[in-house]
């Protein structure tokens, strides 16, 4: 049962963000649903590198977002205009925050994802994020092996993609 309402959630949360963006770096590895897996680098402010282990990549200086399949040897290119919220944006304008323990459930009718369950560890690091969208799909990120402020030079969040892929510019603002 989720005890504590929107307010105490809402000012929780803000805590544990606050947490996670004090951090200079960060580095762990994820599953995602169960079955994938890779290794997550950040580096404040807005700097992301996913190599995931079928070769995947999603990396972000912070002005540009790639995403990059071999399989396909295709190569997203995304502006982001300004930068990205990171996980607070993803967490941010939901209607509702409840959270009891660790665990925060946060619900909104109008957002991509209409729930979000954030589980953090002891420290306020994040173990588990899941996302459910309205179709009832869920996307599970979990995190393991988390290291925190250790060096990770600029050049890994300066994608560049191998000359062979094709590129395709801005695929996130293209109507499905």
């Amino acid at each position: 049962m989720f005890g504590v309402q929107a307010q105490d959630g809402r000012e929780r949360l803000n805590a544990v963000l606050a947490k996670i963006n004090s951090l200079e770096t960060f580095r762990a590895t994820v599953t995602i649903n169960g079955t994938l897996t890779g290794v997550l680098s950040y580096k404040n402010p807005f700097q992301l590198h996913v190599r995931l282990n079928d070769g995947r990549i999603i990396s972000s200086n912070g002005k540009v977002l790639w995403f990059y399949s071999p399989d396909t040897s295709v190569s997203g290119r995304q502006d982001l205009k300004g930068g990205s919220a990171g996980l607070a944006g993803l967490l941010s304008g939901y209607e509702t925050v409840t959270v009891s323990g660790r665990t925060f459930r946060l619900t909104s009718p109008s957002k991509r994802y209409s729930e979000i369950i954030l589980i953090v560890s002891d420290n306020d690091l994040p173990r588990v994020i899941k996302m459910k969208r309205d179709d009832e799909e869920i996307t599970e990120i979990a995190f393991s092996g988390i290291a925190t402020n250790i060096g990770l030079g600029t050049a890994l969040f300066n994608f560049q993609p191998p000359t062979s892929s094709q590129i395709v510019e801005n695929p996130l603002n293209q109507k499905e």
